[in-house]
């Protein structure tokens, strides 16, 4: 009886005040963890108890799972279990021999007393009685998992931890049979399985390195894990880091600097509604973005804040190159499968990002060094204006350059297919060398974009963060539909 919790019990024509009701439902081994390693439940009817037997292997019971009631008898079975398993491990270890039981307590045959009225419960999940289990047997259902599958025993919270012996016992004798012969049913979770990376050691970070890793660090570049990736934090000897990055900087302000942005998302939109699906995506106008153009893109969540940012170079009337920032490409990447399987446009959404590399060549001096390298595309001003693309070969390999940029100088992004990174990298460092071009790193990236007034998302902004907040009303189209 009790109304939140409870306060006292009736035993015969006693009331006894309480606030816990345990049940007695007899000793049963914990057999749950054992039977996933390959181990078998049986019956012991000389003791009146389940038994567990194992295969030979690199599981071994020790304790009262393994059979033993006494203390002394107990801490034996473990000595023997550890000698066992260190022995197969190959080390040299004392004989330990197995443990015969000194004494054994025969378990109770019939643990549920029968109740004048009826209510002699056996599994408290399901709300089932001794009748209910009897009726199954009756009505043809005589194999222990039928029964189970018949009155839901065993299928609660406890998947039958203080039912299955009781249950296993009551069939037994509804059926004139042995509880070894009845046996039990399979144990679900909460005992679960273990992961595979459990299994195979300790957990390991992921770690990633771009096409240009094994350069950077030729360069004696500071790699510092970004995420997941590791990327050049500057060139040059700790003992003189801060001085390496304000020259990087100079060297992009008055000459020319180059920048790995492999990291960044890279995807591929292709269709005849590419367009409307990017409309859809981001805050600006695709559908009429011209071919050869590169827009800036911003994607809002439902609420209308800024989840992230990029570009889109229209590379065809159904081809769209479009870029996204290192830690939200994933799910960049995810949210354009998921609202697509809901539109169903007639688009492909291809991941590039490990498969295309990028380098950033930005300063005063950039398109000199572009125009020093073999190439079919023309980077004079009128050819390449501002925030456009082009497709062609430089220096034998095939890129996709854009004309954007985010240090506030002149700026060109090469990406290629990450196998010809390298080599098109010691082309550009080549081209440069006679205009004083320089490798920066990260820390410079940063301090060049904060004196542009770029901003990074989630580094600048927040998980309410609005365009207009931020001052990129513009970058909101008012003429979509």
């Amino acid at each position: 009886v009790g109304n939140r919790h409870l306060a006292r019990v009736r035993v015969g024509g006693s009331w006894i005040a309480c606030d816990l009701l345990t049940v007695s439902i007899g000793q049963a081994p914990a057999w749950q963890l054992p039977c996933q390693a390959g181990g078998k439940v049986g019956y012991d009817a000389s003791t009146q108890a389940m038994t567990i037997t194992l295969p030979q292997g690199s599981v071994h019971l020790a304790g009262a799972v393994a059979g033993t009631d006494e203390l002394q008898d107990a801490i034996a079975s473990g000595r023997h279990a550890a000698a066992v398993a260190l022995s197969r491990l190959g080390h040299v270890m004392a004989a330990e021999p197995p443990v015969t039981p000194t004494s054994v307590r025969p378990r109770y045959v019939q643990p549920i007393v029968a109740d004048a009225k009826g209510r002699d419960f056996v599994d408290f999940d399901e709300d089932l009685q001794v009748k209910d289990l009897q009726n199954a047997t009756k009505d043809g259902y005589r194999e222990i998992e039928l029964v189970k599958r018949f009155t839901t025993v065993g299928m609660g919270p406890s998947q039958g931890r203080h039912s299955a012996l009781a249950t296993a016992r009551i069939v037994a004798e509804a059926t004139g049979r042995s509880v070894g012969e009845i046996g039990i049913t399979t144990a679900r979770p909460p005992v679960g399985p273990e992961t595979l990376g459990a299994l195979a050691g300790h957990h390991e970070a992921l770690e990633r390195r771009t096409a240009l890793h094994a350069r950077h660090v030729a360069l004696k570049a500071a790699m510092k894990p970004v995420g997941a990736w590791w990327r050049p934090y500057y060139y040059g000897d700790a003992s003189s880091a801060e001085e390496a990055v304000r020259e990087e900087i100079l060297a992009v302000r008055e000459g020319v600097g180059l920048l790995d942005v492999s990291t960044l998302g890279k995807l591929e939109i292709r269709g005849p509604d590419a367009g409307e699906f990017l409309d859809r995506l981001y805050t600006m106008a695709h559908a009429n973005q011209p071919v050869g153009r590169v827009r800036y893109c911003l994607m809002l969540n439902e609420m209308g804040s800024v989840i992230d940012d990029g570009v889109a170079y229209r590379m065809a009337q159904d081809q769209f190159y479009v870029t996204a920032t290192t830690g939200a490409v994933a799910r960049v990447y995810a949210d354009m499968l998921f609202w697509n399987a809901d539109w169903r446009l007639r688009v492909d959404v291809l991941n590039l990002t490990g498969a295309f590399s990028g380098l950033n060549v930005t300063g005063p001096k950039a398109r000199q060094v572009l125009k020093a390298l073999d190439s079919d595309i023309d980077f004079s001003r009128d050819a390449f204006p501002y925030l456009s693309g082009r497709d062609g070969m430089v220096a034998g390999v095939p890129v996709r350059v854009m004309r954007i940029g985010f240090t506030g100088e002149l700026s060109y992004e090469l990406h290629c297919p990450s196998s010809l990174a390298p080599s098109l990298w010691d082309a550009v460092m080549a081209a440069g060398r006679p205009h004083g071009l320089r490798p920066y790193g990260l820390e410079a990236s940063r301090i060049l974009r904060l004196e542009k007034g770029h901003i990074l998302i989630g580094q600048d902004t927040d998980a309410i963060t609005t365009p207009d907040e931020l001052g990129f009303g513009w970058a909101v189209s008012k003429k979509k539909p």
